[in-house]
């Protein structure tokens, strides 16, 4: 017998259902309850706390899945492998691949992941309509201008099945074949055991698919009596009706339909008028009956509801939290309080943060696919190598996943490594013995050895692996491959090392995350075993594999552990499974997002599928189906609380309120709700938000919260504590002196860049030149590194006193060379330089080698010429500015020649020049020269338009000559004060040279730079001391 429950939302059907299976338990009567999927936990827990220990095993609950398995694992068919959904679009995705050029309507996107998920579920609403590929292309004929299109999709959908008959069962397949076990076993007049003599009381549906319904008529033949209730107003069905519950109406015509058609007999349909759920809520009973009926008798405004206007998404969660906060300050628990949204993902991660930071506890139901989980990216990353992808970016992730044997420091080790080295697939499989600092000179530290020995170790245990991972994966088909990746995890230690980080996550942050890590290892391992039984024999490449693994990731759920703890419950409107709450905050009721607008779902158009309904098939998912199933979703969320009700909605994004709320805001003026202080700052880290901006405040708002804050206690925020330090303390002190001396030394010395620096970053100065961090550095032909190389062959070709570790020691003066020599020097040189410091052979590398080699002999030929042109000749090399033994002391005011020729003038009142780009005059590429401020001489010579290194003066610079004969400034630059010198931190050697006597001893510093060059302090850069001589020829330059 089939038995309607009809009522509206709140109206008692639940309860009464649970009052009729406690009677029948009471009399010793078992009964079946069957609630859709997402309701199974829930419902066991409310058959426990209804009937108690005693009568509620006289009870089970079933989804139709979970009914079917019971049917088919007495009856026969349960061994049969079932489908994911991610299975489903594999599987898809292969049909296309074997079908190739019979498709020509979707072939340029069959190898779309999301084209082979939208074809899945428009298969899968194929079959809820009871059609097979078969039939499909049987109606597609008679389509008119969609059947080319229909007919292809029937082609699809038919090497989906034939595919499907060799790896599996389709799950709607599965409730076809569970109705045909049980018809079959009405036929011989034995029924399972588990439902003979059982009541089916049915929940919670508002409709039933093709499959459904066979084995719902299966059971109204073979069982007493059928319950189903449905939210219905009891009117009579109506032609073309779309209101709220013509889809129920519908739901019910087909349920008496379905009862006559298996001999079943059909009672009178019980209705039930009453709003039981909001009798102590007048203000939400008008809201039902407004939803229902479009009119209500109730006066405004209705107390229990209220409507915010919210500035933005952050707001509305911000105000919904502080509300939240008061509602528990007033003893309601979390678990009586939901909040819904129509789609989720625009309020996620603000409702999060935000109730996060007024420590209200979470529970949030939603799919979260493991694509990014540390298996699944580490199973990438072994299919990545196996296609031959970059080793170093794919080992360094594969190392960063956690999941091998690997300390902390010895993949950070390797990263530093391979980052600075940037190795080669050959490198990769040679001993790492390399400087870990990359290019230069500087001796390797123990922490060096250190670590370049901890690099060497994680290198060899992934290159090893991955090695003989790659060799078993070549020809092989998609089980061998699944199995080799597996293997070769557990080569890596990785079973290992995730049971460790779920017993760390498990100690540090609780048993449900730890769960939650333990079943992504799950998941990934139980999509290759899906790989494996999808593919099976089948020879694939990995490429192939792996963009089908990628599909199976992305259509796969993690899957959530039900609700247990007291907790607000996040939920999509969509997808709620709300336990009688209290108390709803409904967000983002805005024009177009909440109802939504239907759109196009899965590969049918709107006019695909009314050619199929013209054809009496019945399409669950056509247009009028969607438009009443976003009514019914509207009125539930809004009538599912039984004492308040929330309504917000981001105006100050320029979002409109729904005109579905629009009769109830005329008819029932819902107030705006009155937040206070405490409600916003109900936690120290909200009431450090407020303070900060989260939230407008009065002065004295500001100045209560304030005060607040600064009580003393143990539960302070750190944040708090930060502040007052940062308030009470001058900025400029340091109490620790003796740290910051270890830091910085006795004396502090402080160049112009270090100024620089901490004008526009004091954080960053004080990582840079106070902790003395350094940011990585490749080991590359940079810019900075052409320009160190560029002035140590400048050091060496010009040094008067080549040493014995100069290769001009062994050669003719420079100033003797021709031209080939001097081509043939600085091949020399730059070799010598390769060889001594910058330890790389690759095919690029010589190329770079081969242009700077070029470049240097035109800087050293015009180098040479303008020494054969002119008096100076250089004296010393590399001498050191500033103090400390063998360094030239800039003196003030004083004119004195030393013994070696050198003399060194300076005057402390005249003005500074600077000459820019001396190193472009010869076209060395990506090095920026320059030169050190350039003391004035009082008593200069006439140098009007001469060059003098190479630099053309200024115009307006020297040559210009006052009344008393003197030099005006060489291009000077106002605010440099005499005390300079050019002198930096780090103090720069130059070139001395020697001349006549018209310059009168005057000082020069200059240097050659590239721009961002690793400085070496007190290091030689290749500048020039000029001393007295004859007056410079004028030079032509070489550009």
């Amino acid at each position: 017998m089939l038995q309607l429950l009809l009522g509206g939302s709140g109206s008692g059907k639940t309860t009464l259902l649970y009052q009729r299976i406690r009677a029948r338990a009471e009399k010793g009567e078992k009964s079946i309850l069957l609630v859709p999927e997402q309701f199974t936990s829930s419902t066991e827990g409310r058959i426990y706390r209804e009937l108690g220990d005693a009568l509620s095993g006289m009870v089970e609950s079933f989804s139709f899945t979970s009914l079917a398995e019971k049917i088919l694992s007495t009856e026969g068919g349960a061994a049969v492998q079932t489908l994911s959904d991610a299975g489903r679009a594999v599987l898809v995705r292969r049909a296309l691949e074997e079908l190739q050029d019979n498709v020509h309507y979707y072939h340029r996107h069959r190898r779309s992941a999301a084209f082979c998920q939208m074809a899945a579920q428009t298969i899968d609403e194929l079959k809820s309509a009871g059609l097979s590929g078969q039939q499909l292309a049987q109606l597609a004929g008679a389509c008119g201008a969609e059947s080319g299109k229909l007919s292809e999709l029937a082609l699809i959908f038919q090497g989906y099945e034939t595919l499907l008959a060799r790896s599996g069962m389709d799950p709607s397949d599965r409730l076809e074949l569970a109705g045909a076990r049980l018809e079959e076993a009405l036929a011989r007049h034995s029924l399972p055991e588990f439902l003979r003599d059982r009541a089916v009381f049915i929940d919670e549906f508002d409709t039933f698919n093709a499959p459904k319904k066979r084995l719902l008529g299966a059971m109204l033949a073979a069982l007493p009596s059928v319950t189903v209730a449905l939210c219905d107003d009891g009117a009579p069905l109506l032609p073309g009706d779309l209101s709220l519950f013509s889809g129920a109406k519908q739901v019910a015509a087909q349920l008496r339909q379905l009862a006559r058609k298996n001999g079943a007999e059909v009672a009178v349909p019980q209705l039930l008028r009453k709003d039981l759920r909001h009798r102590n809520a007048p203000g939400l009973a008008a809201v039902a009956e407004l939803l229902e009926t479009g009119s209500c008798t109730a006066d405004a405004p209705a107390g229990e509801v209220r409507l915010f206007a919210a500035p933005s998404r952050e707001e509305e969660a911000r105000a919904a939290a502080g509300a939240i906060r008061r509602l528990m300050r007033q003893g309601v628990r979390c678990g009586k309080i939901a909040v819904v949204c129509r789609d989720i993902a625009k309020y996620r991660a603000a409702v999060r943060y935000e109730f996060r930071m007024a420590e209200i506890p979470l529970y949030c139901d939603e799919p979260t696919t493991p694509e990014f989980s540390a298996p699944a990216t580490a199973v990438r990353a072994l299919l990545e190598i196996a296609r031959g992808a970059d080793l170093t970016e794919n080992l360094t992730t594969l190392a960063k996943t956690g999941l091998c044997a690997l300390s902390e420091e010895q993949v950070c080790a390797l990263e530093n490594y391979a980052y600075t080295w940037a190795p080669t697939a050959a490198a990769w499989r040679e001993k790492f013995e390399r400087s870990p600092k990359g290019f230069g000179e500087q001796a390797l530290t123990e922490e060096d050895l250190r670590n370049r020995e901890q690099a060497e170790y994680a290198r060899a245990l992934l290159v090893g692996a991955v090695d003989a991972f790659r060799a078993k994966v070549r020809g092989v088909n998609a089980e061998a491959i699944s199995r080799a990746v597996y293997f070769c995890l557990k080569t890596l230690g990785a079973e290992e090392q995730q049971a460790a980080q779920v017993k760390a996550i498990r100690a540090g942050r609780g048993i449900p995350a730890a769960e939650e890590a333990a079943r992504e290892w799950n998941v990934v391992m139980g999509l290759l075993n899906e790989m494996a039984h999808l593919l099976g024999e089948q020879t694939v490449t990995v490429a192939e594999y792996e963009d089908l693994f990628g599909l199976l990731l992305r259509s796969s759920d993690l899957g959530h552990i039900p609700q247990t703890l007291d907790a607000v419950v996040l939920a999509s409107a969509g997808k709620m499974r709300l336990d009688a709450p209290d108390y709803v905050f409904v967000l983002g009721l805005a024009e177009g997002e909440f109802p939504a607008a239907p759109g196009e779902v899965g590969l049918l158009t709107h006019a695909d599928r009314d050619a199929l309904m013209a054809q009496k098939i019945d399409l669950p998912d056509c247009f009028e189906n969607r438009v009443v199933r976003e009514q019914v979703c509207f009125y539930k969320a809004l009538t599912a609380p039984a004492k308040g009700l929330w309504l917000s909605w981001p105006k100050g994004q320029g979002q409109t309120l729904c005109a579905a709320l629009e009769p109830l805001v005329e008819a029932l003026a819902p107030a705006a709700p009155e937040l206070e202080l405490t409600d916003l700052a109900a936690t120290p880290a909200d009431g450090l938000d407020c303070l900060g901006g989260g939230w407008p405040l009065t002065e004295t708002e500001r100045a209560s919260l304030t005060e607040a804050l600064h009580t003393p206690g143990e539960t302070e925020p750190q944040g708090l504590a930060l502040l007052r330090r940062m308030a009470d303390t001058a900025p400029r002190q340091v109490h620790d002196l003796p740290a910051l001396e270890a830091l910085l030394g006795r004396k502090l010395r402080i160049s112009p860049s270090q100024l620089e620096k901490y004008y526009t970053c004091r954080y960053g100065y004080f990582l840079q030149y106070v902790l003395g961090l350094r940011p990585r550095r490749r080991a590359e032909l940079s810019a900075d590194q052409s320009g160190t190389l560029m002035h140590w062959v400048l050091q060496m070709a010009l040094d008067p006193h080549p040493g014995p570790d100069n290769p001009m020691a062994a050669l003719q003066p420079f100033m003797e060379l021709d031209d080939e020599a001097m081509a043939s020097l600085a091949a020399l040189l730059v070799d010598e330089y390769a060889k001594r410091y910058l330890p790389e052979d690759t095919a690029r590398f010589a190329y770079l080698l081969s242009r700077l080699k070029k470049s240097m002999t035109s800087l050293l030929l015009y180098l040479r010429d303008e020494q054969r042109q002119s008096s100076f000749k250089p004296v010393a090399c590399e001498l050191k500015i500033g103090r400390g033994e063998g360094a030239v002391v800039a003196q003030h005011g004083v004119h004195q020649r030393e013994a070696a020729g050198l003399e060194e003038v300076a005057d402390a009142a005249g003005r500074y020049l600077q000459l820019e780009r001396i190193a472009q005059k010869a076209g060395i590429d990506g090095v920026e020269a320059q030169a050190h401020p350039l003391p004035v001489i009082q008593h200069g010579p006439h140098l009007g338009g001469q060059v003098m290194k190479g630099e053309a003066l200024h115009a307006g610079g020297l040559g210009r000559q006052d009344r008393r004969g003197q030099g005006a400034g060489l291009d000077a630059h106002a605010g440099k004060d005499g005390d300079d010198h050019g002198q930096r931190g780090s103090p720069e050697t130059g070139k001395v040279m020697d001349g006549g006597h018209t310059l009168q001893g005057d000082l020069v510093h200059g240097y050659l730079s590239g721009k961002g060059r690793n400085r070496k302090s007190n290091s030689a850069t290749g500048g020039a001391v000029l001393q007295a001589g004859q007056q410079a020829t004028p030079v032509n330059t070489p550009f």
